[in-house]
């Protein structure tokens, strides 16, 4: 693990000790200021049956990506139901709760643009209208991953955003990385950290001399900009790699 101080590549435990935010639905934290990562927050919420998270702001975006399960995820009275692999993101300032009505836990993935995410809470007090979309006229961004594009990327790797390009109010973005068995994928360097979550299977990231084993549920691996990496998939199942960028 790293402090502020370092900047390599390290690697958090799916395994981290979660806190409860609020009633059923207990938080991680993967990246943040306080584990080495100060421009760049990445974390799981373990959403439990009838639990959730109040209405409330931050002073930055949040995306929320649905990992497993289903939830619910109120902007403003406007409700969007996110199934595996859905993401939805809200811009600073705009009110959102969640709520798993499902009757099965859900796990949702989040990130911030800031190591040290904040956040005021209030009563909702708007009327619920159900959307299956988004437009310009809503300030969030509803990308739902079966009407996503996957684009291949060899015989054994495929990519698909989780972000939409044309957000005006986007200050992180994200995609989704699938590697079937055998699969392996080099990835350039960028100008910024990278978050790299660990969504389903196992997969190995190279980062020029460090291998991290990417091999329990929600690992995630912080590439620093400027490295370049590699993911490869050992495993004998599709393994899927959630990776994410503040913009």
């Amino acid at each position: 693990m790293a402090d502020g101080h370092d900047n390599s590549a390290f690697m958090t435990s799916g395994g981290i000790e979660a806190r409860e935010l609020a009633p059923g639905f207990e938080v991680r934290g993967y990246l943040s200021t306080e584990l080495g990562s100060p421009g760049l927050n990445s974390g799981s919420a373990t959403v439990a049956p009838d639990g959730g998270l109040p209405y409330h702001t931050h002073p930055t975006g949040e995306l929320i990506i649905c990992v497993s399960g289903q939830a619910d995820v109120f902007v403003v009275g406007r409700k969007y139901r996110l199934n595996a692999f859905d993401a939805i993101h809200v811009p600073d300032g705009v009110a959102h709760g969640l709520k798993n009505d499902s009757g099965q836990p859900a796990i949702m993935h989040t990130v911030f643009p800031t190591g040290t995410p904040e956040r005021e809470f209030f009563d909702d007090g708007w009327e619920v209208v159900d959307r299956t979309s988004t437009d310009e006229s809503v300030p969030e961004s509803l990308v739902v991953h079966g009407e996503a594009q996957a684009v291949s990327l060899g015989e054994l790797a495929e990519v698909s955003s989780l972000t939409d390009p044309n957000d005006p109010d986007r200050d992180v973005a994200a995609r989704v990385v699938r590697l079937s068995p055998g699969g392996e994928l080099d990835l350039p360097a960028e100008n910024y950290d990278q978050s790299l979550f660990l969504a389903a299977g196992s997969a190995v990231c190279e980062v020029g001399d460090e291998r991290f084993e990417m091999a329990s549920f929600c690992d995630t691996v912080c590439v620093r900009a400027g490295q370049a990496k590699r993911l490869r998939n050992d495993g004998d199942e599709t393994a899927a790699v959630m990776i994410s960028e503040a913009r």
